[in-house]
């Protein structure tokens, strides 16, 4: 069980405590309207503590124990006085680091100065059925709630009217809710609610969040259903794509966007799902009912010798499915290889790092800085390479032609990962003649332009392990993927 709570003590700045203000302030060494006061039982779970911007400070805590590893963002909005700009800003800033923090649990507290009611559709499920009012700024929050997927706790649990406003105006004539937190697992929450009794003179209340994080729940809500594994109708792929109107945009990132969505869409539209065989037999199937059966009568010999015929049973059944699998594959002349594949069910997963002097740290902070600096100073380039310059002569850059980017395309394998585009080299293969000739003409204009799209400079960057210590980052091998079109325009 873990308690979170947000107090804002802005009215402590007032004429009367001034003088304790200024005592107090002169003890703090941070900078910033923002600040975390954690127990002294978890400092030894902190990880860091990084002041993003003068509005958004995070708290990471690092796993130990049976305290999971949580992220903590404090934020503190401005309010509606100021600039449009300035406050889409802040929640451009806070979703951006939200969504680059990779914590299995995180938390967003402070204040919003936003008032958000009680849910207008049976389909929000963000948003719960106990708020108080809307405003725009409220607007703005769940706008960002739904965007990250998160939930608004403050909303969750019935309260008295008493128990859920968080600031007082002055004379005590009107009372708002504008203190949030907010969670991204519904499932962790156990109550939410204002502390009447902490009372130190500012205009808003101490709001208070219990949670409760369990191994079960973590474990549930990380396992994900298998699904079915799609197949591609090419023939249909190759009609849908061929319904693409080419027309030139002035934008060059829009141009490129504009074409990869249809055949984003085109590819999608043409999957089906692919019946795949059962893994499992009937007679294993029935022994799992079965050992469900004895652990919920209490039978706990009964349940260990399920749990072991369970075993042998699961293992057999692999087993014979495996080999039935590659005799399938080999007598339909298809890779071995590419077969194997198909049964990876684990990933080697990098939980810790060892420095250069033999220390041994867990941080996924220091890990980042680690391998960016290891790769950096690995593949960065200390040449001097002296600038290019057009020739002025009337030289006629040359086109790129769709029958050099049609073999282009043709000599890439198959079955490899795509890139950030999501686009395979089975899709490029199927393209129509109309398609083709908008990937052609995408090169051409930018070598005339002397620029290209910004999407051609992002790859998605993956560590493989290779062999060794999995602590030595010297035993992965960093793998980019671009994008295809990327590719296969450039070769």
């Amino acid at each position: 069980m873990m308690t979170i709570c947000t107090f804002n003590s802005r009215t402590l700045a007032s004429e009367t405590s001034i003088e304790d203000l200024m005592v107090q302030a002169r003890k703090i060494r941070g900078v910033g309207g923002i600040g975390v006061l954690v127990n002294a039982n978890l400092a030894v779970n902190i990880d860091s503590l990084e002041q993003l911007t003068t509005q958004i400070e995070r708290l990471r805590l690092r796993r130990f124990g049976s305290m999971p590893a949580l992220t903590v963002f404090v934020a503190y909005a401005l309010t509606s006085s100021y600039d449009e700009d300035e406050i889409e800003a802040f929640y451009m800033n806070l979703e951006k680091f939200y969504r680059e923090d990779h914590t299995f649990y995180k938390v967003i507290v402070g204040d919003f100065n936003a008032k958000i009611g009680p849910r207008r559709a049976p389909e929000v499920l963000h948003i719960g059925t106990h708020g108080l009012q809307w405003n725009e700024q409220g607007e703005r929050l769940s706008e960002f709630i739904m965007t990250t997927r998160t939930i608004h706790s403050n909303s969750q649990f019935r309260k008295p009217t008493s128990l859920q406003w968080t600031w007082e105006s002055t004379g005590g004539e009107y009372h708002n809710k504008i203190d949030h937190i907010i969670v991204n697992r519904r499932y962790c929450l156990t109550d939410v609610g204002v502390v009447p009794k902490f009372y130190t003179g500012s205009d808003h209340r101490l709001l208070r969040t219990r949670l409760f994080f369990s191994r079960g729940g973590e474990k549930a809500a990380k396992y994900k259903k298998r699904s079915p594994k799609s197949t591609i109708n090419w023939d249909l792929l190759t009609t849908l794509a061929g319904f693409w109107e080419d027309t030139v945009v002035d934008n060059i990132d829009e141009e490129y966007e504009r074409l990869i969505q249809h055949l984003r869409d085109s590819g999608k539209k043409a999957e089906g799902s692919r019946i795949t065989k059962r893994r499992l037999s009937h007679e294993t199937l029935e022994v799992i009912r079965q050992r469900g059966a004895a652990r919920a009568a209490g039978n706990h010999q009964l349940t260990s010798e399920l749990a072991k015929r369970c075993r042998e049973a699961i293992k057999e059944d692999l087993k014979e499915r495996r080999a039935a699998v590659l005799a399938e594959a080999a007598e339909a002349w298809r890779s071995i290889r590419n077969t194997r594949r198909d049964f990876a069910n684990s990933r080697t997963k990098m939980t810790t790092l060892q420095r250069s002097n033999g220390t041994i740290f867990s941080s996924r902070t220091i890990m980042e800085k680690v391998i960016y600096d290891f790769y950096s100073d690995l593949l960065d380039s200390h040449l001097h390479l002296p600038p290019c310059y057009l020739k002025e002569d009337g030289y006629v850059i040359p086109s790129v032609l769709p029958s050099k980017l049609r073999h282009a395309i043709k000599s890439m394998k198959n079955r490899t990962a795509p890139g950030p585009d999501r686009i395979r080299p089975e899709h490029l293969k199927s393209l129509p003649t109309a398609l083709v000739n908008a990937f052609a003409r995408l090169p051409t204009r930018y070598l005339l332009e002397c620029k290209e799209s910004s999407q051609w400079k992002i790859s998605r960057a993956v560590l493989l392990y290779k062999k060794g210590h999995p602590q030595d980052i010297d035993n992965y091998r960093l793998s980019a993927y671009c994008p295809w079109s990327t590719n296969s325009s450039r070769e």
